[in-house]
């Protein structure tokens, strides 16, 4: 499904001293089947861009349509329930929006919610259990039992159970080790490829946005700065550096192994893995 913001502003606390625009003159297009990294310093729209996406938040002006489904400003006539249906949120710390009394019941609650019979909604989460790295025989458990992790796992195999057709990431492995963050983010970008999921991350970590993102978009004082692909983006390093962003630690390097030979005409490529071809396209110019 695609996502597109046509000139949408939405402002906190409108008519009070405290009144603050989050977001302004907001456009973008997110292609259908896309995987896109939304980056940006803390304060610069990011939660607010991607809560317009499932209509938690309402535009003040402009519009958003997600597929066939449309919000604009001042009007209500949308069916928010069949599109919170084709859209899935994961927050930051999706563990706190766990609440039933075992696993089972917090996974099947979206599907049977949206109108699943649940038979067909305890199979969808006994197919999910290994996707997210969870054996069946939790399913009986209590969810407030379990480790951080674990917790963290079922609550994502929750918003995974209704089969969105848009996946929206909040930073959802915050707090999460290395290896944990690797785990959960391959987790995510295989649900993607395997549904053909129109995929949206809020990422701090620069390395997830290049080894992941086929598109990048960098949000600035509650405005888009820049939209691209990985190699546009990372080679507008002074532009990043000023607006608070930093490159990837790969290709920090590449970039200083560039600068050292002088080889800016030579490009830096990426592929699915996230790897730069730069050192091969390096070997190749000092070739000739």
């Amino acid at each position: 499904m695609d996502i597109v913001f046509s000139k949408v502003e939405h402002r906190y606390m409108e008519g009070t001293p405290f009144e603050k625009v989050a977001i302004k003159d907001f456009s973008i297009t997110i292609p259908s089947g896309s995987f896109t990294a939304v980056i940006g310093h803390t304060g610069s729209g990011k939660s607010t861009f991607i809560q317009h996406i499932n209509g938690l938040l309402r535009p003040f002006a402009g519009s958003v349509k997600v597929g066939k489904y449309e919000i604009k400003a001042g009007e209500k006539k949308v069916d928010l329930k069949e599109l919170r249906k084709r859209v899935g949120l994961v927050f930051q710390y999706p563990e706190h929006q766990l609440f039933e009394e075992t696993v089972e019941k917090d996974i099947c609650f979206g599907p049977i919610n949206f109108g699943l019979p649940k038979d067909k909604a305890i199979r969808r989460a006994k197919e999910l259990l290994p996707l997210v790295g969870l054996k069946e025989d939790i399913l009986s458990a209590s969810p407030f039992q379990l480790s951080g992790g674990q917790m963290r796992r079922v609550a994502i195999a929750g918003v995974l159970a209704v089969q969105p057709s848009v996946l929206v990431l909040d930073e959802p492995a915050a707090s999460l080790d290395p290896e944990g963050r690797d785990q959960m983010m391959k987790l995510f970008y295989d649900y993607h490829q395997t549904n053909d999921t129109t995929t949206v991350l809020v990422t701090h970590h620069m390395e997830d946005a290049a080894k992941y993102a086929d598109q990048i978009i960098v949000l600035h004082n509650g405005s888009v700065e820049m939209v691209g692909g990985r190699e546009l983006i990372f080679e507008q390093a002074a532009r990043l550096n000023e607006i608070g962003l930093d490159l990837p630690k790969p290709v920090r390097f590449l970039q200083s192994i560039k600068e050292k030979f002088g080889l800016e005409e030579v490009p830096m490529h990426f592929d699915t893995k996230g790897t730069s071809h730069f050192l091969g396209n390096v070997l190749k110019h000092k070739g000739e």
